[in-house]
């Protein structure tokens, strides 16, 4: 009985990593022809699977929110950026052609200082890699 118990125990990892594994090596190549591409500002699909289109240099909506026990209130703004890049989203990975996919979209650094002017937010976006 008890190597029963192990043998379903080791099959059960072996499950979870080889799914791990398979999840490591990054969306399918052909993803673009199986899932829904999604232009920025378009409306989502109603299972919100799909892959998400940025294209370089169309102005793309941010909503900034400042907030934390320092502050009586949040206080947000909105801009936009454009992107120098078209670039594909899916779930955590990103792409330049929807082919070959690194596994972090974005990694960035934010940063907030005081000075007699006023408060100064810095946020640096790169491509995760």
């Amino acid at each position: 009985m008890t190597s029963t118990i192990a043998s379903r125990f080791i099959a059960a990892w072996c499950i979870v990593l080889w799914g791990g594994c398979a999840a490591a090596l990054g969306p399918p190549e052909d993803l673009l022809k199986r899932v829904p591409v999604v232009e920025i500002g378009q409306p989502e699909p109603p299972d919100k699977h799909y892959v998400l289109y940025i294209r370089a240099g169309k102005p793309v909506p941010i909503q900034l929110t400042v907030k934390g026990p320092l502050l009586n209130q949040p206080a947000q703004a909105a801009t936009h950026v454009q992107f120098t890049q078209s670039l594909y989203v899916y779930r955590e990975w990103s792409s330049l052609d929807g082919i070959t996919w690194t596994r972090r979209a974005f990694e960035g650094a934010a940063s907030f200082g005081l000075a007699a002017k006023g408060g100064v937010v810095d946020i640096l976006v790169d491509r995760g890699n």
